[in-house]
């Protein structure tokens, strides 16, 4: 690091820093920090306030705190409007949203809505929780419209309440009999009507999220595998389903779905 000492004000104005306001300095009104010919920082400051704003280009670490072995602790990314931290650098407001099936009884081919939340609402024949399919295609259908049964579908169903953009996702899946099995997951965004009419609590527009397949799957194994992020922005006011097919047989499954996304 360089020193002042020695040098006139001349050599040096440059490298020196100030703020805009020459006239009353640092006052209650914030001022751009510049150097001493006028280029202005990213930096404005006051007597009680701090704002860190780009004066040319946003930035994937437009602000960040290090500890001294210069490990990042935080990061404020202007480009994707994220605030990250710890030693993964994580969305800070990031959420871990979850759908569970338990013994979950299919038809070969059919695509069916795995529940909403934690165990005490997981899919469960016993319970009651009607299965419900939405088509035989490849992807599940795009719409849905579940008339006298509406109120079935409310336990697989996750309202969002805010933008969010998915980050990751992950599924764990087995059946209970000894045959091998393949297993598709698909995870959707959809418009629901709530106009208030009769129509309220239709699907449509569903564009798929998420998708993954695992194989080989019996009673003797969890297979574990990651979910392949097809289109991660969801808007507020959509909702998210997450669908499983047993593309080989009528083998109950059991499974667990974990969606890892932050509000955006």
């Amino acid at each position: 690091m360089g020193t002042l000492a020695g040098k006139s004000p001349s050599a040096t104005y440059k490298s020196l820093l100030k703020v805009a306001d020459e006239t009353n300095g640092v006052s209650t009104s914030l001022s751009v920090v510049e150097d001493g010919e006028g280029t202005s920082t990213a930096l404005s400051i006051s007597d009680d306030s701090v704002i860190i704003k780009p004066q040319n280009d946003n930035l994937a670490s437009t602000f960040e705190v290090k500890d001294n072995a210069g490990d990042r602790l935080l990061r404020v990314d202007t480009t994707n409007s994220t605030v990250k931290g710890g030693s993964t650098l994580t969305p800070l407001n990031t959420n871990i949203l979850e759908f569970n099936a338990y013994r979950l009884v299919p038809v070969a081919g059919t695509h069916y809505f795995v529940a909403k939340g934690g165990a005490g609402n997981m899919h469960i024949t016993v319970a009651g929780l009607q299965e419900l399919a939405n088509g035989t295609g490849t992807d599940p259908a795009t719409s849905y419209n579940a008339e006298a049964d509406t109120d079935q579908l409310v336990p697989y169903l996750f309202y969002v309440p805010v933008n969010l953009a998915i980050d990751s996702g992950v599924f764990m899946i087995s059946t209970d009999t000894d045959n091998n099995t393949i297993c598709n997951v698909h995870l959707y965004s959809f418009d629901m009507v709530n106009a208030g009419g009769t129509s309220d609590g239709d699907l449509s527009n569903g564009t798929l999220l998420a998708n993954g397949q695992a194989t080989a799957v019996d009673r003797n194994v969890i297979k574990t595998r990651t979910l392949s992020i097809d289109s991660a922005n969801v808007d507020a006011g959509k909702v998210i389903a997450c669908f499983v097919e047993n593309e080989t047989n009528t083998d109950d499954i059991t499974m667990q779905v974990q969606l890892v996304y932050h509000f955006r």
